[in-house]
């Protein structure tokens, strides 16, 4: 099955070279439907790329609130109309969007449509994509699996894992999320991160310095 839904799907990354944040496309290949997930200061590229393929972005999907991850969501919803997805507990994190260096004052205010929420199953033209919330990051971080491809955010990257420093983190929550919420995934999921590199949860759980799972400790 898992391998039926990659056969359907194609992803596609756009990196923000200032902070080389992800911004995944997510194409259904028998239509013209995709999802953005996380459009950052790469949004022209992210746009170019929707029109020059003819794909219609149907929703934005956040996996948290940080400028780096949000700041490009006016844009994509000026163009395509489409609604966006955060987890409620992450609306916080939008109001200080233009603290971050690089990020312009003049972007329009982000604007929810929809409330994530832990074990939703969103459906999308037959098929289903999966919401773990993953607080530790921010208190409203969520992942998102379709099939056996998980989309991290900045909860778990290649070999690291999201600070939880800034606002709204906390590192014993992060280390929970990981352990118990996405080191019980299949071995072989594929985790596409919110910045850096494509890993698996195998690799994480063997090599990944700030939370290996207690099988190889």
């Amino acid at each position: 099955m898992a391998e039926a839904v990659r056969d359907l799907l194609e992803l596609t990354v756009v990196v923000d070279p200032t902070y080389e944040q992800n911004c995944y496309v997510l194409h259904r290949r028998d239509s013209d439907a995709a999802l953005v997930i996380d459009p950052g200061l790469q949004h022209r590229r992210t746009l170019q790329l929707l029109e020059d393929r003819g794909w219609r972005c149907e929703r934005i999907l956040l996996t948290h609130g940080h400028g780096d991850h949000v700041n490009g969501v006016p844009a994509v919803v000026a163009v395509h109309r489409c609604p966006v997805a955060l987890h409620p507990d992450d609306r916080e994190q939008l109001v200080s969007m233009r603290f971050l260096p690089g990020i312009p004052d003049d972007v329009p205010d982000v604007h929810i449509d929809e409330d994530l929420a832990d074990s939703q199953v969103i459906g999308w033209h037959d098929l289903s994509v999966g919401v773990t919330h993953t607080p530790g990051h921010t208190r409203g971080s969520v992942c998102f699996l379709v099939g056996t491809d998980l989309l991290s955010g900045d909860t778990l990257f290649h070999r690291g894992v999201g600070r939880a420093d800034l606002p709204g983190g906390n590192w014993q929550q992060l280390m929970v999320s990981i352990e118990e919420r996405l080191y019980v995934l299949a071995p072989d999921t594929v985790v596409h991160p919110g910045h850096g590199q494509s890993t698996t949860i195998a690799q994480e759980m063997a090599g990944n310095p700030f939370v290996v799972h207690p099988r190889y400790r």
